[in-house]
C-alpha cells in the first residue's frame, strides 16, 4: 500500500511541472510585470533588445488568448495591439545576426495560434503582422552584406488613422528577383492590414501582368503608447541600423 502512495506521488511530481507550464502559457500578463519588461528594454540594446520584445509580444499574445477565454475581449484587443507594437520593433530592428531565430521563433508562434480553438477574426489579422516580420528577416538576411543592394526601415504614422507601421525600402544598382518578391509580399501584407482585411485575395503583378505566385508557406491568417525605450525610431525617421 505505501509502496502504491509512494508511486501516485511520484508520478504527481513528475506531471505537475507540464500542467503548471501549460497553465502559464495562457495566463494574463499583470501589469507589474509589463512595468519590469518595460524597464528592461529601456536598459537593453541591439540584438538582445530584439530578442526581449519577441519575448514580451509572446507574453501579450498568451495574455489576449487567455483573456478571450475569459469573455474580455476588449482586454485581449489591446495585448493585440500591444504585442503588434513589439513587432514592429522587431521589424524596425532586426539585424542578419538573428534572424534565422527570429524566424523560426514566428514559425512556432504562427502554429500555436493556429492550434488554438474558436479564436476570433482579430487574431489572423495580427497573424499577418507575425508573417511581415518573418520576411522582414528573411529580407535582412538576403540583402545585408551585398554590396550592390541597401535596405532602410522607417516609421511611417498614418495620418488618418494615426496608426504606424514600418515601411521598408529595397534599393541599389541590382535588386535579385528574390528579394524583390519577399518585398512585394510585404508590401501585400501593409495593403491588407491598411484595408482591414483578415486574407490575401490578390497578390501584386509583374510587369507582363502575371500573377506572383504565393509563397509557399503563406499562413492562414490602435496602438497604445507603450514606452519601447531608446533606440526605436520615431514616425518618418530613417533608421539607420
Amino acid at each position: 500500500m505505501k509502496k502504491d502512495i509512494l508511486i501516485l506521488l511520484f508520478l504527481g511530481v513528475l506531471l505537475f511541472p507540464s500542467s503548471a507550464l501549460a497553465q502559464e502559457q495562457i495566463r494574463a500578463y499583470s501589469g507589474f510585470e509589463r512595468f519590469i519588461d518595460n524597464a528592461k528594454m529601456l536598459f537593453s540594446f541591439g540584438d538582445k533588445k530584439v530578442v526581449l520584445a519577441l519575448d514580451i509580444r509572446e507574453k501579450e499574445l498568451n495574455s489576449a488568448i487567455a483573456n478571450t477565454k475569459n469573455g474580455n475581449s476588449e482586454g485581449a484587443e489591446l495585448n493585440l495591439e500591444r504585442a503588434k507594437k513589439r513587432l514592429q520593433y522587431v521589424q524596425n530592428k532586426v539585424s542578419k545576426n538573428i534572424a534565422d531565430d527570429v524566424k523560426t521563433n514566428i514559425d512556432e508562434t504562427i502554429n500555436r495560434i493556429n492550434e488554438e480553438e474558436d479564436l476570433p477574426d482579430n487574431f489572423e489579422t495580427y497573424i499577418l503582422e507575425e508573417e511581415k516580420t518573418q520576411l522582414t528577416a528573411e529580407l535582412v538576411d538576403k540583402v545585408t552584406g551585398k554590396e550592390e543592394q541597401n535596405l532602410t526601415r522607417e516609421i511611417i504614422k498614418d495620418s488618418k488613422s494615426g496608426e504606424s507601421r514600418v515601411e521598408i525600402t529595397v534599393g541599389g544598382n541590382e535588386v535579385r528577383t528574390e528579394v524583390r518578391e519577399i518585398k512585394m509580399r510585404i508590401d501585400t501584407i501593409d495593403k491588407v492590414i491598411e484595408a482591414g482585411k483578415n486574407t490575401i485575395d490578390t497578390f501584386p503583378k509583374h510587369k507582363d501582368n502575371e500573377d506572383v505566385s504565393p509563397p509557399t508557406q503563406y499562413f492562414d491568417n490602435k496602438v497604445d503608447d507603450i514606452f519601447l525605450g531608446p533606440g526605436m525610431a520615431e514616425p518618418g525617421t530613417v533608421d539607420k541600423d
